[in-house]
């Protein structure tokens, strides 16, 4: 079964338009000119992302052998080949810096290998010999919490979840005790690169198959770096993947990124996941197809939608734990699994699997949103000028009265007041409501002004 989900994943990529704030790259893939998805990425900084690609011709996957990474922000990409042996399919990437990085692979979707280049790809060694070798071994992922210590976490064999620790950067490994994570149910499994780390903290989906096709899942977690494990119940019924990713140590989402079966909704932690409770998107009618984490906000996420009639992707950005969301894009060209943001400044999103059209690099003003949170006296609208939607970041307000959003024309003419819900800090405009031209815009408590700034609207 999870080569079937696998494969759908890749076969509904959508085929739309880019905007100007994620700006295409081309990869020059080339060998062979099969259609190329960049469906893991491993973001370093702003100017190192190596990148594990899955590679399909008119069949299905075909194996790949390539290590694919840039070091000066997208200008130029590195193709080095990887000698791992069989039908080589990449199922992740950890990158710690430009020279050290660490695929995983499974041979044919069945049992798995960890590789290691210090070189920045020149070379290459397998870590692995007798890890992910059992009956129904399949390596998922491997996660580093430093240059020496990570867990390889495959699906379960001999009874219990694979889980391999190192503390020499993949010299040695020692699989975790069976005593030390909670048992599995029967037709329980993990998905490929589906976890996140928060400092010493780690957590993974499972997938638990209920016999018709569709699944139940529960979410792994250990707080000492893979010695310990513990786990909880998240949702129940008719899912086709998990995802899940925290953006501190305590708030974190689960979503179904299964596009074939739709979701609107996911699941939020404010406990390190030890409880799950269910949520939706407000503002939009579309389905979650992906979603990433945006560190440095308390709760800041990229929220990738789609419309199943016209497979259109747009991008929301919320920096409050979904209370408050904005579009940043509309109508990507992209795949929407491969979404990676590594803090306000630094994001990508797989393209659409041609060569010219291989991988965006966000351009935007997350950074300029991100500079705004750490001036609490200000009112301030990200972005200003606006064409679409804005960002309100609230001063900080002693008052304990009703507070509402005023917007004016030049001349004073009151156009649109809206009562402030948020208590984050954050609140939307939304500029297809006015005319380009400039306007005044008012924070008000009990109708005392508490904070003023001018905005502009231009299309």
């Amino acid at each position: 079964m999870k080569l079937k989900i696998y494969f759908l994943m890749i076969s509904l990529t959508v085929v739309i338009i880019a905007r100007a704030q994620f700006v295409p790259f081309d990869l020059p893939y080339n060998h062979p000119p099969y259609g190329h998805y960049p469906r893991f990425i491993s973001i370093v900084d702003g100017s190192t992302v190596w990148l594990a690609t899955l590679a399909m011709d008119d069949i299905g996957l075909v194996p790949y052998r390539y290590a694919v990474k840039t070091n000066n922000g997208g200008a130029s990409w590195e193709f080095d080949s990887i000698p791992v042996p069989g039908e080589a399919m990449m199922s992740s990437v950890c990158a710690l810096d430009a020279n050290t990085c660490f695929y995983v692979f499974t041979d044919n979707y069945a049992g798995g290998s960890v590789w290691k280049t210090t070189d920045g790809g020149s070379s290459w060694t397998n870590k692995t010999t007798t890890q992910f070798t059992e009956p129904g071994a399949y390596a998922d992922f491997y996660a580093a919490f430093d240059a020496n210590t990570g867990v390889a976490v495959g699906d379960p064999t001999l009874g219990y979840f694979e889980i391999q620790r190192t503390t020499d950067g993949g010299n040695t490994w020692t699989r975790v005790d069976s005593a030390m994570i909670p048992a599995i149910y029967p037709g329980e499994w993990g998905a490929a690169n589906a976890f996140s780390v928060v400092g010493d903290n780690i957590w993974f989906p499972s997938l638990i198959d209920d016999g018709t096709g569709f699944y139940n899942a529960r979410c792994f977690k250990s707080s000492d770096r893979g010695i310990h494990w513990t786990v909880s119940p998240v949702i129940a019924g008719n899912l086709g993947w998990g995802g899940v990713d925290f953006s501190t140590a305590q708030k974190g989402v689960f979503w179904d990124p299964y596009f074939p079966l739709p979701r609107r909704q996911f699941y939020l932690t404010s406990d390190g996941g030890a409880t799950w409770a269910a949520d939706s998107l407000s503002n939009t009618d579309k389905f979650i197809v992906g979603m990433t984490s945006v560190k440095g906000f308390d709760g800041g996420y990229v929220i990738a939608i789609a419309d199943t009639a016209k497979f259109s992707v747009d991008l929301l950005f919320t920096p409050d734990f979904f209370a408050t969301t904005v579009v940043i894009a509309t109508s990507l060209e992209a795949d929407p699994w491969a979404l990676r943001f590594k803090d306000a400044s630094t994001g990508w999103i797989g393209g659409n699997g041609a060569d010219t059209n291989s991988i965006y690099k966000y351009t935007g003003l997350l950074t300029s949103i991100a500079d705004a949170a750490k001036s609490p006296e200000r009112l301030a609208i990200l972005p200003n000028p606006t064409a679409t939607e804005a960002l309100v970041k609230l001063p900080v307000v002693n008052e304990h009265g009703e507070l509402a959003m005023l917007v004016y024309n030049m001349g004073g003419v009151l156009l649109e007041s809206n009562h402030i819900e948020s208590n984050t800090g954050w609140a939307s405009l939304n500029a297809l409501n006015f005319a380009t031209g400039m306007y005044l815009v008012e924070v008000v408590s009990d109708g005392r002004v508490m904070a003023s700034t001018k905005w502009v609207v231009k299309h």
